[in-house]
């Protein structure tokens, strides 16, 4: 398998915990794994972005244009970091899905043919009382997108594996919400 994943986001959300997650995935199939990240005024609010490779590779980073994922934890993230998706790629956005894309950018992702996957994950933490939980119900949706290297059962576990023991039922919660897509539902209520 070889897949090249960025996650993006700001300080606090998570992203070097759910890179921790898919790698651990990866590890525990057997895939080599590649990364790095980079962040700067992160324990701020500012922009964290993580780069995972799955597969043989000679590099760390991800350029520009070659991303099979974007995993966005927040929505500007989402959109700084569109440049990196390949035509045909996939972005999994933590937003209400009637929120995005804006309407000006839809014309160029439709012409790259990158697939817009929304979920809102802040939602769902939000309904499960743990801001935290925003992240794993990402992760959670992500594993429904088509093409996701990794499935449901294979995240999860790696999910066990990388948390504190006291935030599993918490964790088993917000993935399964975000993975069912019937957040929209338990979100509005």
């Amino acid at each position: 398998m070889d897949a090249k994943i960025l996650l993006a986001g700001i300080g606090g959300q998570g992203v070097l915990f759910a890179h921790n997650v898919l790698a651990e995935c990866a590890l525990a199939q057997g895939f080599n794994v590649t990364g790095a990240e980079t962040h700067g005024m992160s324990q701020r609010g500012g922009a964290v972005v993580s780069h995972l490779k799955i597969g043989d590779t000679s590099a760390p980073m991800i350029r520009h244009g070659t991303a099979d994922f974007v995993i966005a934890f927040d929505t500007v993230e989402a959109y700084r970091a569109l440049p990196f998706l390949k035509r045909g790629g996939a972005l999994v956005v933590n937003a209400a899905p009637e929120t995005f894309p804006d309407a000006r950018v839809q014309s160029q992702l439709d012409a790259w043919n990158i697939s817009v996957h929304a979920c809102d994950a802040d939602g769902i933490a939000r309904k499960l009382e743990r801001a935290s939980a925003a992240n794993v119900a990402l992760l959670g949706f992500a594993v429904t997108c088509a093409n996701f290297p990794f499935n449901a059962e294979s995240v999860r576990a790696a999910i066990h594996r990388v948390a504190h023991p006291r935030y599993a039922a918490l964790n088993d919660q917000a993935f399964e919400t975000g993975r069912t897509r019937d957040w929209r539902l338990e979100v509005s209520d």
